[in-house]
């Protein structure tokens, strides 16, 4: 027989409306810095899923101390000798197979929403077509269905279409979940995108300081919305290597440089977030 004092715990974490599905490698600031956010911004009951995909023990670790303050969040370690899309796009198989909520969402692990009742509004904006929301992608991608880098899906139509978020064909470069727009689509769904602005040309929102930084406003919102840090499978080395100082791009010590900056601008990244709630 269950006592009496727990059914109220029970009934906040059984009957969630949404859950978040986080992959995490190496990431544990940044995962910890959107689960503050998730835990101040969510209107909906939710539980968070993290799988982590094989980080350094101490980055794991990291993770697992913070999470102990969230009875909503569950994590997962799994050893793989897989890396890049395929790594993430297997791990979110896994993760989405376990889902039994009405909504689901998908976070990058450097990618956070930062405005109130985030839920609330992507779900108000879900109907007999509309049946995924979240952030656009950059070009030269598509520009009519939302990337995953912060998502929120309607999860009876999503496993209706039996999607597979690992590369089709990882000699195409393509990234996790390449085959999600072309399904939707033929199967008469679509879906909306929340704008993109990136700090490298748009220099009015809160992380202007930080480079290569996507801003994300909703319907011509002032507020921001969402953001995405842009840490990326490289650690970096790609986004400080283009438009940048040449220091970042010499041999070898460019790596110390870049790898400085990150650990710089996360820091700043995260102060940001926390300053907007």
């Amino acid at each position: 027989m269950i006592p009496k004092t727990l059914i109220p715990f029970l009934t906040t974490y059984m009957n969630e409306k949404i859950t978040v599905c986080i992959v995490h490698f190496n990431d544990a600031e940044f995962v910890l810095t959107s689960l503050y956010c998730l835990k101040k911004l969510t209107k909906n009951s939710y539980k968070v899923l993290i799988l982590d995909n094989g980080s350094k023990i101490k980055n794991y670790n990291k993770l697992k101390q913070g999470i102990k303050v969230y009875p909503n969040v569950f994590l997962r370690r799994k050893e793989t000798d897989l890396r890049g899309s395929m790594a993430h796009g297997t791990a979110l198989n896994e993760l989405v197979s376990k889902v039994d909520t009405p909504f689901f969402a998908i976070l990058d692990a450097d990618c956070t929403f930062l405005k109130k009742d985030w839920d609330e509004i992507l779900i108000g904006e879900m109907n007999e077509r509309v049946k995924a929301v979240g952030t656009r992608a950059p070009l030269p991608k598509p520009q009519d269905f939302p990337l995953m880098f912060a998502i929120l899906l309607e999860t009876e139509t999503f496993k209706s279409l039996n999607i597979d978020f690992r590369p089709n064909d990882l000699s195409k470069n393509q990234d996790t979940g390449c085959e999600m727009r072309d399904k939707y689509i033929k199967a008469g769904f679509s879906g909306l995108n929340i704008e993109k602005k990136n700090t490298r040309e748009y220099q009015d929102g809160p992380f202007a300081t930080i480079l290569g930084v996507d801003e994300y406003y909703f319907k011509g919102d002032n507020d921001i919305f969402a953001s995405h840090f842009g840490r990326g499978a490289t650690f970096g080395a790609a986004k400080y290597a283009k438009g940048t100082n040449f220091i970042y791009r010499l041999p070898v010590i460019g790596k110390f440089f870049r790898i400085r900056r990150g650990k710089k601008e996360k820091k700043q990244w995260t102060k940001i977030c926390q300053k907007i709630l």
